[in-house]
């Protein structure tokens, strides 16, 4: 009977060994994959574009004409177009993204400081010695916070929304 409780004990520990191994490479594979997502948008480099006002006008004409205006820097430039603007695409979203991520915090702190604003209310109005005007008021000052906090609640709410939409869609695609 000792025998099989060392056993099954000596198979449990090199069992609990390989499941820390396995968690320990997941969350290495997982920051793996999460360096190169940032590092492969990062990395891109974005071409200066010129406003279309400062662009000169291109007689098609004279493209077709001449099979040097074919490779020249004008038309070399149009393939890259659309890459600088998926990149900028990525950009303006990682940006609202950020954004939105910060309102959501401050949405969070401003709820939490309004609940503790109505914990320091709720013990002046429950204070052992207090006359019928600081009560009046308290409450009055109470029902206010109240009001404030469930605003932000639901404007809370909503901005978590907006994000988990925004990280489910996720950025456009290059």
């Amino acid at each position: 009977m000792k025998p099989l409780i060392v056993i099954l004990l000596t198979a449990i520990t090199v069992q609990a060994q390989t499941l820390a191994d396995i968690a320990r490479q997941e969350r290495a594979r997982r920051a793996q994959i999460n360096n190169k997502v940032v590092t492969s948008v990062v990395s891109v480099p974005v071409p200066e574009s010129k406003p279309a006002a400062e662009a000169k006008p291109v007689d098609p004409k004279a493209n077709a004409a001449s099979p040097a205006n074919a490779a020249s820097p004008a038309n070399a430039a149009k393939p890259a177009a659309p890459a600088a603007s998926s990149v900028d695409a990525v950009k303006d979203w990682n940006e609202r993204a950020d954004k939105t991520r910060k309102r959501v915090q401050e949405l969070q702190d401003q709820e939490t400081a309004l609940q503790l604003q109505i914990n320091q209310l709720t013990n002046q109005l429950f204070a052992p010695v207090i006359d019928q005007e600081t009560k009046n008021q308290t409450q009055t000052r109470l029902g206010e916070i109240q009001n404030q906090l469930t605003a932000t609640r639901a404007e809370l709410d909503q901005t978590k929304r907006t994000l988990d939409a925004m990280n489910q869609q996720g950025p456009p695609k290059p």
